[in-house]
């Protein structure tokens, strides 16, 4: 089979990226617990490339195929009776174990790490199905059960922002959604978006600090983290809460106001998509899966995507997408 192999890691995006080389390897072979998926679509997220330059919270023994996320077709299982269950079922999955990844014509996981798939479900937007969509849907739950007027989010132009303002408007919970780019205030101005902030502008935290206070936005999601994750939260109502799911800026959180912390009951927390699906259980987690998965059916929830590419053309599809990730995913068709 082919592959997309990654050497080593390296801080540097660009010669990270340069190093990426197609391989012919073995086809693996499952056994026990494992299946083997003949791979139809592989997207790029955020946490590749974060990945390929040694920074996620993921280090896998090198070389080693890249890739967390996709879908494809169930061909070959081991002998446990649960994996059998799957033989020749669609299915879409994502793995962070020290196997290698989905960037590939075929790959080994563990039955457990895949999501049967129906089949009104295109192959490209269940690549996606896994990540992006579960991550918004658990975070908008959040807001939910703290009974938030509001809320705040940046990176509120990209595929999580997307699909929380989406889930917002469904609720009638108002969004105030901070972005840096004017083609992106244009942008979601045309999507109807109210309350949108551009983080460049002189009086930005003065009149973030006057929406939070006005709608009780009393919930943010940060998926920049550096001085904007202070800024967020020192314009905050007494009682907020801010979320840390990602980490684009590259740089440490900054700019908190301690007192805010002391007096004012302020909070600063993580979240982990792993971790969320062992806290609420296998069995609420396909509930939510089902939910999603009618939702992106009916065209609510839908994953923009760019291009898809060839495994060959891995230097072109991440110079396309590192140059533009807003635009949306690319995809690999193995």
């Amino acid at each position: 089979m082919k592959a997309i192999i990654l050497p080593d890691y390296n801080a540097n995006v660009i010669r990270a990226m340069k190093s990426l080389q197609v391989h012919d390897l073995e086809i693996p072979k499952p056994w026990g617990n494992n299946v083997l998926i003949k791979v139809a679509s592989a997207p790029c997220n955020p946490s590749d490339i974060a990945f390929m330059r040694g920074g996620y919270n993921i280090r896998k023994p090198v070389p080693v195929v890249m890739g967390f996320e996709c879908t494809g077709t169930v061909v070959e299982t081991g002998d446990d009776p649960m994996a059998m269950q799957m033989i020749g079922k669609r299915v879409s999955c994502f793995s962070q174990g020290i196997e290698n990844g989905t960037w590939a014509e075929y790959f080994l996981t563990d039955y457990r790490n895949c999501l049967p798939v129906r089949d009104e479900l295109d192959d490209d937007q269940a690549a996606s199905l896994c990540i992006n969509p579960f991550t918004a849907f658990a975070l908008f739950d959040i807001a939910l059960e703290r009974k938030a007027g509001a809320i705040i989010q940046n990176g509120a132009s990209g595929q999580i922002g997307i699909f929380i303002r989406t889930l917002a408007r469904r609720n009638r919970m108002p969004v105030i959604n901070l972005v840096r780019k004017e083609e992106h205030i244009k942008e979601l101005a045309e999507a109807g978006e109210k309350y949108v902030l551009n983080m460049n502008d002189p009086g930005f935290e003065s009149e973030l600090q006057h929406l939070a206070d006005e709608y009780k936005a009393s919930v943010a999601f940060d998926a920049v983290g550096g001085d904007t994750s202070g800024m967020i939260l020192n314009a905050m109502p007494p009682g907020s809460e801010i979320i840390i799911y990602g980490g684009l800026s590259g740089k440490p959180i900054g700019m908190i106001n301690p007192l805010d912390i002391i007096f004012k009951a302020k909070i600063l927390r993580g979240f982990n998509l792993g971790d969320w699906k062992i806290e609420v259980g296998e069995e609420h987690f396909q509930k939510v899966s089902d939910e999603l998965q009618e939702l992106m059916i009916g065209r609510v929830l839908v994953t923009r995507i760019q291009c898809a590419f060839s495994l060959e053309e891995v230097q072109h599809a991440l110079e396309q997408y590192i140059r533009n990730m807003s635009a949306g995913k690319i995809l690999f068709h193995p």
